[in-house]
């Protein structure tokens, strides 16, 4: 994270463009797959890889941001990302 940031800050901000690994998901196929957020929509990140997008669905994963080094849960972020700029993230 920037300093200065704090979680809910972090939770609540653009997630496009940030890298991450998926570290955890019920599909285990998708566990490990590192790239770039490319899109956002309410259920799932789409990660680009190796030239290749590929569709993670949310609530089923846990995520590391690589460069912020915050591991999240995707089912307290299962949202719009327009929704997510004023939700209330009780577990942070």
């Amino acid at each position: 994270m920037h300093s200065g940031e704090n979680m809910t800050d972090f939770l609540r901000g653009e997630f496009i463009g940030r890298k991450i690994k998926v570290i955890e998901s019920s599909n285990s196929s998708l566990v490990g797959l590192e790239g770039k957020i490319v899109d956002e929509t309410k259920n799932m990140f789409e990660i680009e890889t190796n030239g290749v997008a590929k569709k993670v669905q949310k609530k089923i994963s846990r995520f590391l941001f690589v460069e912020e080094g915050v591991v999240v849960d995707g089912s307290i972020i299962n949202y719009r990302p327009e929704d997510r700029l004023n939700a209330k993230f009780r577990e942070w």
